[in-house]
């Protein structure tokens, strides 16, 4: 397994890669609170950040492989930097949407470096756990943060902290070791031909998982609002349940591997996401909302490592976890567009109601996927 120095390394580039999602809620309020942008245009210029990280990581595979790490890296903390003192003088929805558009595609090197690292470990599925769980409690306690520096600063206080924290991933570049992406050699392409049906199903249902995730998390903090919080409770909450409910459970994944095999934690984290979000939109109270919140951040990242872990088993060439990454991030930037022709005035229910859809058609291709025999038998799910 990787050495210390190369997994704060990973975990720095992790969270640059996180930049379009550790506090989008916070963001799109404030867009709509202190720049005046409508809750619809708000969660557009999310979807349109995350565009960004998706096509960016589709273009940057091809090539990854044969570019050294530490200029990808900095390309990485250069675009995100960039943008980010840009939006601090960005005020009109236009200007919002293109500085956006670039922090997401230097997330997306970012991404791929720590990606590309954590491919070419032995283990690389413990890798995966302890990054992800680096990265929730980044995001839990930025989100708990965020309204004193939206206080103090407003939007630029955010971008700038941002900005600083991006920019010490600088500080590891020594430890970027050898490049080249996972086991393959370099130069050469990575290619996405050949992946069984079976694989097929399991990235449509990666895609639906996390468009009814992005869907809810652009528009979580207006949510809240409208039950009845100040943005400081929203945040406390949305802080607390990414600390205690996320990391707990990507760490109850991790204990509890594949105790009760693939097919369970998938009925278990996608219908825990259906009550949660329908709890979310429908309970219109500060005690449903801090529930729904805790559950969700469980449910998803208590998922998370099974998900990742049903596409090693069925691709141990390592193409289709990275096929999933994208068809994540994808999932994340149509959610919030989604979302936003949703929006009935004021009224958060239809996105809560798409939400558990597609967390429902989720379900239906992942239990059957879970049930059927691994391509490799001893693949870890985690």
């Amino acid at each position: 397994m990787s050495n210390r120095r190369s997994l704060i390394a990973m975990g720095a580039f992790a969270m640059a890669g996180n930049t379009p999602l550790v506090v989008q809620p916070m963001v799109v309020g404030a867009m709509v609170d202190l720049l005046g942008l409508t809750e619809r245009q708000a969660g557009i210029v999310a979807s349109v950040e995350l565009t960004g990280l998706t096509l960016g990581i589709f273009g940057m595979i091809r090539i990854v492989s044969s570019v050294p790490r530490a200029g990808l890296a900095v390309f990485a903390v250069a675009a995100i930097v960039s943008a980010d003192l840009l939006a601090c003088f960005a005020h009109s929805f236009g200007w919002l949407l293109l500085t956006r558009l670039l922090s997401g595609i230097g997330a997306a090197a970012a991404f791929c470096v720590y990606l590309n690292m954590a491919s070419s470990d032995e283990y690389p599925e413990h890798v995966f756990a302890i990054v992800n769980a680096i990265s929730i409690a980044y995001s839990g306690i930025l989100t708990l943060i965020a309204p004193y520096l939206l206080h103090s600063a407003g939007l630029p206080g955010v971008f700038l902290t941002l900005s600083l924290i991006t920019s010490a991933a600088l500080l590891t570049l020594p430890w970027l070791t050898h490049h080249g992406l996972g086991r393959n050699r370099p130069g050469q392409a990575l290619s996405f031909t050949g992946l069984p049906l079976q694989v097929g199903l399991l990235l449509a249902m990666l895609l639906l998982l996390y468009t009814g995730h992005g869907a809810i998390w652009a528009y979580q903090e207006r949510i809240g609002v409208a039950a009845g919080l100040n943005e400081h409770s929203v945040a406390r909450w949305l802080g607390l349940s990414m600390l205690v409910g996320g990391v707990g459970g990507s760490l109850f994944a991790r204990l509890m591997s594949l105790s009760i095999g693939r097919m369970w934690p998938q009925a278990i984290s996608l219908s825990a996401s259906c009550v949660a979000v329908l709890l979310l939109v429908f309970g219109s109270t500060p005690v449903a909302f801090a529930a729904s919140c805790s559950l969700i951040a469980f449910s998803w990242f208590y998922g998370l490592p099974y998900q990742m872990g049903l596409l090693a088993a069925r691709d141990p060439k390592g193409r289709a976890a990275l096929a999933g990454v994208m068809m994540s991030t994808g999932g994340m930037a149509l959610g919030p567009a989604m979302a936003a022709f949703l929006l009935i005035g004021d009224t958060h229910w239809p996105i809560g109601v798409f939400a558990g859809i597609c967390y429902l058609l989720a379900m239906a291709i992942a239990v059957p996927s879970a049930r059927a025999p691994a391509v490799v038998a001893g693949v870890s799910a985690i």
